[in-house]
């Protein structure tokens, strides 16, 4: 934790006692990169309360390593945007295209590769084993299933056309290709070229977890009194597998306020950008909620998470849950009030 400003202190903490009051636990981080304020509240599902070195869940803000992935291998020239997907796919996957458009790289990571939300394998019986008792309905889907899959997948436009319809597939997609490019399982591919760049220690797929992180992972809930199960997602990793810490968090968005102070400066701009015929809302992984203001969220069976970075007024805010109920819209307050 570095140190902040009163008002920025104040801010926050009246912000986590707010949230807290309606859900298992939350931690909220926010301020400028020379000075963020942690907070903590509630409790891990453990008897203790969460604090910044506490890992949850970050589901979806995982897409945004993904991209941040595909920007590093861009800029090493390793592959292009305008690279299709099925150049780094194994040889014989059966890639779907429409109207004679190949899904590229650069379609998967802004939303606009026409491909349905989720993997068509995942059906009623798993949605109801997660409605019913909180089951993970990804446990049994790997990457080859994914694959396969892809076979009867019919694009509901082509690729890099129309608005952008957020894929959960799509994102999957793209992570498998830079797995399997180079030839590095995903937990590992982003601890070495990102966690490690950017100093970040506790951001990490399940596989990676050491006894002492599992120690200080927060407990998934649906509700208060509801536990979930973990969401590992081994099939889709690109979609959401990381979990991380409001201090991990807090020196990624420090990265993405002022990418000159690291060693992927080039590759964190690159995921700022709208790419060239992207949609004005998307960079690579990032929503834009304003001009100058990047975000993303996620949720997985048993968590909640926001990170926002406003690029003109210097400030960043993340919030991490261990319940099924987000905190977006605070976040988002919290971080126009810092910025203003």
């Amino acid at each position: 934790m570095t140190s902040d400003g009163p008002d920025t202190a104040e801010q926050v903490e009246r912000t986590v006692a707010r949230l807290a009051r309606r859900r298992v636990g939350v931690v909220v981080a926010a301020g400028t990169p020379g000075g963020t304020h942690v907070a903590g509240c509630g409790d891990t599902g453990r008897g203790s309360v969460p604090d910044a070195r506490t890992l949850f869940e970050i589901g979806s803000i995982t897409k945004t390593f993904t991209a941040l992935l595909l920007a590093d291998g861009v800029v090493g020239g390793r592959w292009r945007l305008d690279t299709p997907v099925r150049e780094l796919l194994p040889a014989g996957t059966d890639v779907p295209n429409r109207d004679g458009v190949q899904i590229t790289l650069q379609h998967l990571a802004t939303h606009t590769s026409g491909l349905p939300r989720s993997p068509a394998r995942l059906g009623m019986r798993e949605n109801l084993a997660y409605l019913r008792r909180g089951a993970d309905p990804y446990a049994e889907l790997t990457e080859q299933d994914v694959l396969d899959g892809l076979a009867d997948v019919r694009l509901r436009r082509a690729p890099g056309r129309g608005t952008p319809a957020y894929s959960n597939l799509g994102a999957g997609l793209l992570g498998i290709a830079m797995t399997t490019a180079t030839g590095t399982d995903f937990g590992t591919l982003v601890r070495d070229r990102i966690c490690l760049p950017l100093g970040l220690t506790d951001t990490v797929t399940d596989d990676l977890m050491t006894d002492e992180q599992r120690r200080r992972a927060a407990d998934g809930h649906r509700g208060r009194g509801r536990p979930a199960d973990p969401w590992p997602l081994p099939g889709i990793p690109g979609a959401g597998a990381l979990r991380s810490t409001a201090a991990d968090l807090t020196r990624y968005l420090a990265a993405q306020l002022d990418p000159s102070r690291t060693a992927l400066a080039d590759a964190v701009r690159l995921t700022h950008a709208t790419p060239p015929g992207g949609p004005p809302g998307m960079g690579l992984g990032w929503h834009r909620a304003a001009p100058g203001v990047l975000w993303h969220n996620g949720g997985t069976g048993g968590f909640r998470s926001i990170a926002a970075v406003d690029l003109l007024g210097g400030v960043a805010a993340a919030t991490l849950v261990n319940q099924t109920r987000g905190a977006d819209l605070t976040t988002f307050r919290l971080l126009r009030r810092l910025g203003s």
